[in-house]
């Protein structure tokens, strides 16, 4: 289950009984279902070590880039979030919810005066279910769109392909030891940019672990993650990123901080 700095407010069912006494231990356990709206918990997990992971981030490294006239220096910045507009908790105890993401990725020439290189754009709204903080599924739209940069474009007279992803995504992440947890999420594409060039297929999944907090406070942990993603149109040549890093975590109301180092 994935903490997000954010305050919340729970609604709980009522029950009515009209006329005749009421059977206390019958409604206690009729009043079952719980509903939390802008909640701090999201039952489903955030993919660490993903690349296209919206977050907050401001990072500097070297990259093996295939982009034509560039340099390996790259400055990047990342703005975006997921976030839960409510979550409902079964008589099970088992959780529903939905989430939408948003998030926008942008790479600067450190080489060219920092020249914009390009920005990739996702958005996405899922329905998600966990059962038993063990096994958790979301179902739900997901876009993914590549831009580049105007000063990139006025130097190399390159012109954009139009790359465009619209498409339905099934993920399953299952925490199969306290600390670990392992992901997959296949996808299809309804909509795409460049037909000629793209295809409908694609397949992402990691595995990551959460260590506990037992650092300064009781407020950090070690973390890590690995993450693959591949897609039909590049013959399934995987695409592979690792994390690793600290997560401190602040109040209710704020937002976790990572520090990490990304291969």
């Amino acid at each position: 289950m994935a903490r997000r700095g954010k305050a919340g407010c729970y609604g709980v069912l009522a029950v009515f009984a009209l006329g005749g006494a009421v059977d206390v231990h019958a409604a206690a356990e009729t009043v079952a279902w719980q509903w939390e709206f802008d909640p701090n918990d999201q039952p489903y997990p955030a993919y660490v070590a993903d690349p296209r992971r919206p977050r907050m981030q401001v990072a500097a490294g070297l990259i093996d880039s295939t982009i034509a006239e560039t340099s390996a220096a790259r400055i990047v910045l990342d703005a975006g979030t997921r976030y839960t507009l409510f979550r409902a908790i079964d008589p099970s105890g088992n959780e529903w919810s939905i989430d939408m993401e948003g998030g926008l990725f942008t790479q600067f020439d450190a080489g060219n005066s920092l020249d914009a290189v390009g920005w990739d754009g996702v958005y996405g709204l899922f329905g998600v279910y966990d059962w038993h903080d063990t096994i958790a599924l979301r179902v739900g739209y997901k876009h993914l769109s590549a831009h580049l940069g105007d000063e990139y474009i006025e130097s190399t007279g390159r012109k954009r392909v139009g790359y465009t992803r619209d498409a339905l995504a099934v993920g399953v992440a299952w925490t199969w030891k306290q600390n670990w947890q392992s992901y997959v999420e296949p996808s299809w594409a309804f909509g795409m940019g460049n037909e000629k060039r793209q295809q409908r297929a694609a397949l992402e999944g990691g595995v990551q672990y959460q260590g506990g907090f037992e650092h300064w406070g009781r407020r950090a942990a070690f973390y890590g993650g690995l993450h693959v993603r591949s897609f039909a149109e590049t013959d399934w040549e995987p695409g592979v990123s690792l994390q690793l890093g600290y997560l401190v975590k602040r109040d209710a109301s704020s937002t976790d901080v990572r520090l990490s180092l990304e291969l």
